[in-house]
């Protein structure tokens, strides 16, 4: 279908699959029309497989804003953004996907045109968190005058129209962007989807095996951008206990030790090395006791972690802090802890520069070493103005603070809270 479309964008076309080879699979798999002649799509568009391009809207861009468009329209198809709408409100959805698509696109080095949607503050957020949080700006009124307004103060959005057979409804006064999204079963894409459109199951799979192929080509940074949407492009995600477990045990030990040696086999009278599997030899644990999470939240999490401390035979310092410290607990490689069942103290404001400078104040007292910290808090409070020099793990509600200014963040989605595995 490529040979209708003009040498220029047949060139940038092939530029992006060599200049960013992450795309080269996706590129080569979704098919491209000349929309020229269709009469409904005046820049670019997508119904989740075909790509629709009109040469008249590309020849007004430079080179590099094409390749940009071009990876956008790509980006949906791998994504899945058209069948992952459901019943979210077409507009806002239209609007969640291109923020997260912008933004993951503009860290990986394109070039976006002017006019687009942008927003620096969803940054590592899936296109379902940014449409909760665009619903909640608008107060769960999703009007047509609320959703005109967010459309013209962007500057980029959708025109979708009403179709028979049950696509998207449009408000009239949706103005024009570069980027359409069109439902499958809309007729605007039905010449095209009459020649071969793969069902909703063979999407999810081609979704699949591409995303596989990007997650190898991608790496550092770029792959943690990439993550939490291709796990919803995929139609699962990493469970938090896993990812928590993969926190946890990739701090490993340096060596094996005999000083001390390992306790569960003295009794025995047998001496054997200390470190029986990998993981830490000491993790502080801080909670954020304000209010931010339940106890119920906080008890599951830190079962959770005690779990871990058990199976690593590792020594936990447990710090229960809202505006100031409220309380310190040691526990050893082998204290029998219910963590699950801890009552917390506190209640005021956040801030969390107290955890930090105790454990700085430990450190130049050489009362120990930390492989790492653990925070669980939703992360709206006071951060130090400098990263600490050991690893940093963040566990947040998935309504918490977008961005942390250092460390990794493990979001819990809390509708399906307890229900998390």
């Amino acid at each position: 279908m490529t040979e209708d479309l003009p040498h220029e964008i047949l060139q940038a076309r092939v530029k992006l699959m060599l200049s960013e080879p992450y795309l080269a699979s996706a590129i080569a798999r979704f098919p491209v029309i000349n929309a020229a002649r269709m009469g409904w799509c005046d820049t670019m568009a997508t119904d989740g497989y075909y790509i629709y391009v009109n040469p008249g809207y590309c020849a007004s861009l430079p080179n590099e804003e094409i390749s940009f468009v071009f990876a956008h329209e790509v980006m949906h198809c791998v994504l899945g953004h058209i069948d992952r709408r459901g019943q979210r409100h077409h507009d806002l959805w239209n609007q969640a996907i291109d923020y997260a698509t912008n933004l993951m696109l503009v860290e990986l080095g394109l070039k976006m045109p002017k006019v687009g949607l942008l927003d620096r503050v969803f940054r590592g957020m899936t296109a379902e968190q940014i449409y909760e949080r665009l619903a909640k700006q608008s107060k769960q009124d999703t009007s047509k005058d609320v959703v005109g307004k967010f459309q013209s103060s962007s500057g980029a959005g959708d025109e979708q129209s009403s179709t028979p057979d049950g696509g998207a409804e449009v408000p009239a006064s949706a103005p024009k962007g570069w980027d359409l999204h069109i439902a499958p079963n809309d007729l605007r894409g039905l010449s095209a989807r009459a020649r071969e459109f793969p069902s909703a199951d063979e999407r999810k799979r081609m979704r699949i095996a591409i995303t596989r192929v990007m997650s190898d080509k991608l790496c550092g940074t770029a792959a943690g951008l990439f993550e939490s949407e291709i796990q919803q492009a995929r139609g699962s995600q990493i469970p938090w206990r896993n990812l928590v477990s993969r926190f946890f045990t990739g701090l490993r030990r340096d060596d094996y030790r005999l000083i001390p040696p390992n306790k569960k086999h003295i009794w025995r009278g047998i001496y054997l090395p200390s470190m029986g599997a990998p993981g830490p030899n000491h993790i502080v644990v801080a909670v954020d006791t304000s209010g931010s999470m339940s106890d119920r939240e906080l008890g599951t999490i830190l079962g959770e972690l005690d779990k871990l401390r058990s199976a690593t035979e590792c020594r936990l310092t447990l710090i229960q802090c809202d505006a100031k410290i409220q309380k310190v607990e040691e526990f050893d490689e082998y204290s029998s802890t219910r963590l699950d069942r801890f009552k917390f103290l506190g209640g005021g404001g956040t801030r969390f520069e107290p955890v930090f400078d105790w454990i700085r104040d430990q450190f130049r007292q050489g009362m120990f070493q930390l492989d790492a910290l653990i925070y669980l808090t939703d992360g709206f409070g006071s951060f130090p103005p400098k990263p600490p020099p050991y690893p940093v793990l963040w566990i947040m509600t998935s309504h918490s603070r977008p961005d942390v200014p250092f460390g990794e963040v493990i979001r819990i989605d809390r509708p399906r809270f307890s229900n998390a595995s």
